[in-house]
């Protein structure tokens, strides 16, 4: 059970519209809270939304939200939806309707909101409810990877060994209180993709820009996903002295890899002394995050030997407070 109750309305659009790239894998475009016009995404086209039902048109996401556990929808819920979806059927902006909610739904009144809506216009409805969204999560560890909020939701042992368990519940105590109020930006999007497609990330943003926050977030994650056992070190040296070529999957945090608040040249020095050390760990399966001030890496880059590892330029992510959209504002 995941208390998706204590997600918050916006939270949950987010979590909905991830479960529709990631899971039903569509390009979805999301809209405005202001104006949504009674869509909270879109995306058009050819559809399986289950063997042999094939679906084509413009496909609506509506988002239905309770705080309260255990609530159960009804059709007075989507009442004040069906000025708007038929006006969106109207504009030809709506010939299947997907309504997504972190509430129970009994099957009378899923026939009762499905005939509603088809009354107003739609060709087709897709109603998926709390115990459905609970299912992908639990089946989906690139799901809770990219909404790392759900770690604080649920029963951890039930999707984590004993081992990984234990690391990820000392992680999470550390960021019980900042995990309730992350904001998933395109940084921490984009640390993901890195860290998948290379098993390496480097951070790289002002003080409190949030690096240490993603690179906990994904920590995290890889607990889940790839059962990593964690460790959090501060230089190279131990870096290479904790790597276990018997355990692939480590995950090793490295947080001010190149300087505290100021450039460090040993530890320069030590990375570039274990750059040989570090690509077959990456290419043995473990994964490293490195973090780093902005102003710090800039004088590092001066010895460090990028062209050695050029996964320094290519994994990298750049946090900047100022650059973020209006909606992660």
């Amino acid at each position: 059970m995941y208390e998706l109750h204590r997600l918050g309305w916006n939270s949950f659009q987010q979590l909905c519209l991830t479960i529709a790239r990631e899971v039903l894998g569509q390009t979805v475009q999301s809209f405005l809270d202001s104006n949504d016009a009674g869509r909270d995404g879109a995306f058009a086209g050819r559809w399986t939304a289950a063997p042999g039902q094939h679906l084509d048109g413009n496909f609506v996401i509506q988002c239905k939200f309770s705080r309260k556990r255990d609530y159960l929808l009804s059709k007075a819920d989507v009442a004040n939806e069906l000025p708007k979806v038929n006006k969106l059927v109207a504009d030809g902006l709506c010939d299947v309707y997907v309504l997504m909610t972190n509430a129970g739904i009994s099957g009378k009144q899923e026939a009762s909101i499905r005939s509603a809506l088809i009354g107003a216009g739609v060709k087709h409805v897709l109603i998926y409810g709390v115990t459905w969204i609970e299912d992908h999560i639990r089946e989906n560890t690139r799901l809770r990877m990219l909404v790392p909020r759900l770690y604080g939701l649920g029963d951890l042992s039930q999707i984590l060994d004993e081992r990984a368990y234990a690391q990820a519940r000392a992680v999470l105590e550390s960021l019980r209180e900042d995990l309730a109020k992350v904001v998933i930006t395109d940084s921490y999007r984009k640390a993901v993709g890195a860290l998948d497609e290379h098993g390496f990330v480097l951070l790289i943003g002002e003080p409190a820009a949030g690096k240490t926050t993603i690179a906990s977030m994904l920590a995290m994650a890889a607990a889940d996903k790839w059962k990593s056992s964690v460790l959090k070190l501060a230089d190279p040296a131990k870096v290479i002295e904790r790597w276990n070529v018997n355990e692939p999957s480590q995950f090793f945090w490295v947080d001010d890899a190149f300087g505290v608040t100021q450039y460090e040249s040993p530890l320069v020095h030590g990375w570039n002394h274990s750059l040989p050390q570090v690509r077959a760990m990456l290419r043995k399966g473990a994964k490293i995050v490195m973090t780093s001030r902005d102003y710090i890496y800039n004088r590092a880059r001066q010895d460090l030997k990028e062209s050695a590892f050029p996964l320094l330029s290519e994994s990298q992510v750049v946090i900047d407070v100022h650059d973020l959209s209006e909606i992660e504002r």
